[in-house]
């Protein structure tokens, strides 16, 4: 099974759902960068989504940070972090039932009857816990940089949130990366919080997009043709669960486009920087950033386990029985995929920086001295 990803940076994910722990490694992220616990925590925190619409209680997701960090500092070596796992089970389930648009079946067939399929086993939603950390770990270093990584709702079901524009401000960031649920527009957020409860109230889920801007990266960054920002970026989304279909910029609504109406016309500003009119294309042109924001939109399908009547295989009898989701089921995967999909693009955009710029020659962060009576966190 191979949950290892990157080229200039490496990141190594580990555990099964009902494991006593679960994890990741970072490799090769540059030395003497003050880590900033604050974000990460509140990452972690967003990764619950609303707690109204999903199957994550309140937790405390606590990271332990056993190499690659000393004194709050990171010294080069490769950065592991651990989650313990509360409602670990070393419980057998019985028979293996092949539950609607699960893994279990193809996990089954390629790992020849071993895999671990307890609760969704390595394919469970908690392997995105070390995801969400590294990329918080990230996202703080790119902000050093004057880079910035935010998302929103696009969509949950036919209600739209508004795009993000040509030019993105801080204060929509700020706001943004602090939400559980974040929309452009607050009518909007009310909407689809109207049809969450609803779709919640007949145990049935629903499916959503999560749009993400990377704001600030200059232009030239990406290797093509195969490692280009396009398809780093998802190869990486791709390993979140419930994820369909990722596209940049105007994506699919490209197919009904003219050539004439979704050009990027490149001038100079007044302070010198060479900007386009548009960001139809996504701040990207053949996989290498071009300084305008980066948009990607992540289109994540409906949760199949639900608590309506299902029909599943039972491997052993080869007999259909019928299905039941007895605990708390998740209704929609974009309110915390709104966090995963900013930590993926955070650790791309990273990794592309590095393959640019090089190891030693990334820029330095000076520790925050704490002064005597002074708040840390402020």
């Amino acid at each position: 099974m191979s949950s290892v990803w990157g080229n200039n940076i490496k990141l190594s994910i580990f555990g099964e759902a009902q494991g006593e722990v679960f994890g990741g490694t970072l490799h090769d992220f540059p030395a003497g960068i003050p880590v900033n616990l604050d974000r990460i925590k509140l990452g972690l925190k967003l990764r619950l989504g609303n707690i109204n619409f999903t199957a994550m209680k309140k937790q405390d997701d606590r990271p332990v940070i056993v190499s690659g960090v000393h004194k709050g500092v990171t010294n080069g070596a490769p950065i592991t972090v651990l989650f313990y796992n509360k409602s670990a089970s070393d419980t057998e389930s019985g028979n293996v039932i092949l539950k609607p648009s699960h893994a279990d079946y193809v996990a089954d067939v390629r790992y020849r009857g071993y895999a671990d399929q307890r609760d969704g086993g390595h394919f469970a939603s908690k392997i995105t816990l070390p995801i969400v950390f590294f990329g918080m770990l990230c996202a703080d270093y790119l902000h050093h940089m004057g880079i910035k990584v935010v998302s929103h709702v696009k969509a949950i079901g036919n209600i739209q949130d508004e795009s993000f524009g040509v030019h993105i401000d801080d204060e929509l960031i700020e706001r943004l990366n602090s939400m559980s649920m974040p929309t452009i527009s607050n009518d909007v957020r009310k909407r689809m919080v109207s049809l969450l409860q609803s779709i919640s109230a007949i145990g049935d889920s629903i499916g959503g997009a999560v749009e993400t801007a990377i704001v600030g990266l200059p232009a030239g960054y990406g290797s093509p043709c195969f490692d280009g920002l396009e398809s780093s970026l998802a190869s990486l989304i791709f390993a979140l669960p419930g994820v369909k279909s990722i596209s940049f910029g105007l994506g699919t609504d490209f197919v009904k486009s003219r050539g004439s109406e979704v050009a990027d016309s490149f001038y100079v500003t007044e302070s010198g920087k060479i900007e386009t009119d548009n960001n139809f294309n996504g701040g990207l042109n053949r996989g290498i950033s071009n300084g305008m924001p980066i948009i990607m939109n992540t289109v994540f399908k409906p949760i199949p386990s639900i608590q309506q009547p299902m029909k599943g295989l039972d491997l052993v009898t080869n007999e259909v029985v019928d299905l039941k989701v007895n605990r708390e089921h998740t209704v929609c995967h974009a309110p915390e995929g709104n966090v995963l999909a900013t930590s993926v693009a955070a650790i791309v955009t990273l990794d592309a920086i590095l393959e640019g710029q090089g190891y030693m020659n990334m820029p330095k962060v000076e520790k925050k001295k704490i002064i005597p009576g002074e708040n840390p966190h402020h």
